[in-house]
């Protein structure tokens, strides 16, 4: 089989994700899958042979480049899947028992003699449960490939191949009344005044764009250049090695869509605003709020649309979310305006482009650790949203009860956050440091972000029955 340049060689991204990586903040992404029944070895081991096969990069470890020439990925002699496999046994049938083990293996480093990616098999829990935790090194993929890869796993795989196949989705670029008046009011106007409307309308809004787009990215460059780090989410000592992850409760779809009927914005910028709500009243909780807006690393796919490659095709900005005592209205547009500059930023495609091109062709000229770490502490953490499937599905005959994520920290102190969809319900997945400045983070915030929600959704129902009377 020929391999794809991206297969052979490390891409600048990719080498982006080895060289910023720290000892105490390893550049690991994650997933757990949990099921009813044991699976059966028999089938899980052929699964992973036809995903090594299937995706190279699951079969190959990254040997040392040169000066001017990346590291090339390369076939490790005598390797077989199941190496990458590991058995444990949860010594008590709970919740937390997993969560601590899993906060174990994402700081326990790779080995680099074999591919970076491991499968740990975890039994023992209540009522002969078990459950399934992915871990892969950032270099091998960014968040959507790796998704992809492992659900190739799975009875979705069919599917997959399918809307590969397809060509990209055509929309209908001639957009219909974009200001949300009434038709009988547009009635009222002759043509040539309703198309002047909608020009005036049309420039306007580009202009405004431009402006909120231009003011972010020059704000942006600005924390990089100065010696400014955020207040919260930070202490002295040199960072924990130490983490801790946690999950939230589902939240209905169907619930999210009702917010949206009353106060506006899409999925996501509603749920930013409820974990923006969570980290200001956690911080709040414990008497230790300093900023104004919380600040996400916001990853932005810059993949084709039926891209679903095992690569590292996606950039990034930062998201400044306000943590100011707005109403849900108010905090909720502010969300959207501040993720419509993050999608149309000029330095997220500037950024993957300079780095794919410097650190693809001259990686020893990535910058020294202490850059990496400056530009990492600035945020207070990750937020990432990675769709998932719509229905159950199962993996070696088995039905996965729940399906979650999580993203690799930022900085010292950060939390990582992904908002993960499956089944028609939603979740977040949440990892952080230990540390007695700010104990028990991820599950703080996680716990929190049920409640903020269910607050928001009264408030959404009350506000509609208003309405209609």
């Amino acid at each position: 089989m020929k391999l794809n340049t991206s297969d052979q060689y490390l891409d600048g991204i990719d080498t982006l994700f080895m060289k910023c990586e720290h000892p105490r903040r390893l550049m690991t992404v994650t997933s757990l899958w949990t099921f009813q029944h044991r699976l059966d070895a028999k089938q899980v081991y052929p699964i992973l042979d036809r995903l090594c096969q299937s995706y190279p990069r699951f079969s190959r470890v990254p040997r040392r480049g040169s000066f001017f020439k990346a590291a090339r990925w390369t076939v490790p002699v005598g390797w077989c899947p199941d190496q990458n496999v590991v058995l444990h046994t949860l010594c008590e049938p709970t919740k937390f028992a997993l969560q601590d083990y899993c906060s174990k293996q994402v700081v326990s480093p790779f080995d680099y003699t074999k591919p970076l990616w491991e499968l740990h098999a975890i039994s023992g829990l209540e009522g002969d449960q078990c459950a399934l935790f992915w871990k892969a090194h950032h270099a091998l993929s960014d968040g959507q490939g790796f998704i992809r890869s492992l659900l190739s796993t799975t009875s979705l795989d069919a599917s997959l191949k399918k809307l590969e196949q397809q060509g990209p989705p055509h929309h209908n670029k001639h957009k219909r009344n974009t200001i949300g008046l009434p038709k009988q009011i547009w009635g009222m106007f002759p043509n040539y005044i309703t198309a002047l409307i909608l020009w005036v309308w049309y420039f306007v809004s580009q202009a405004h764009l431009l402006w909120i787009t231009l003011y972010h990215d020059f704000y942006s460059m600005i924390l990089c250049i100065l010696p400014m780090c955020r207040k919260d989410f930070i202490y002295n000592e040199l960072q924990s090695h130490e983490k801790e992850m946690a999950w939230s409760d589902d939240i209905r779809l169907q619930d999210i869509n009702t917010v949206r009927k009353v106060f506006g914005g899409t999925l996501n910028d509603v749920m930013l605003a409820v974990v923006t709500r969570s980290v200001k009243n956690y911080l709040e909780s414990v008497g230790d709020r300093h900023d104004n807006y919380v600040s996400f690393i916001i990853p932005v796919s810059l993949r084709k649309p039926n891209d679903w490659s095992c690569h590292n095709v996606v950039s990034g900005s930062w998201g400044f979310f306000s943590m100011k005592d707005l109403n849900t209205k108010d905090l909720i547009d502010q969300v959207q305006t501040e993720m419509m500059a993050v999608k149309t930023s000029f330095m997220v495609r500037f950024l993957y482009d300079l780095v794919q091109l410097v650190w693809g062709k001259v990686p020893a000229l990535s910058p020294p650790l202490c850059v990496y770490d400056h530009i990492c502490n600035i945020s207070h953490g990750v937020f990432t949203n990675i769709p998932g499937p719509t229905k159950p599905i199962s993996f070696a005959g088995q039905q996965i009860l729940e399906y979650r994520a999580f993203p690799p920290q930022s900085g010292k102190g950060s939390i990582g956050i992904a908002l993960v969809s499956y089944d028609g319900n939603v979740s977040i997945g949440a990892i952080a440091d230990v540390h007695r400045k700010y104990p028990r983070l991820a599950d703080n915030i996680c716990a929190r972000f049920a409640n903020e929600f269910k607050f928001m959704l009264d408030e959404a129902k009350m506000e509609s029955s208003k309405r209609e009377t």
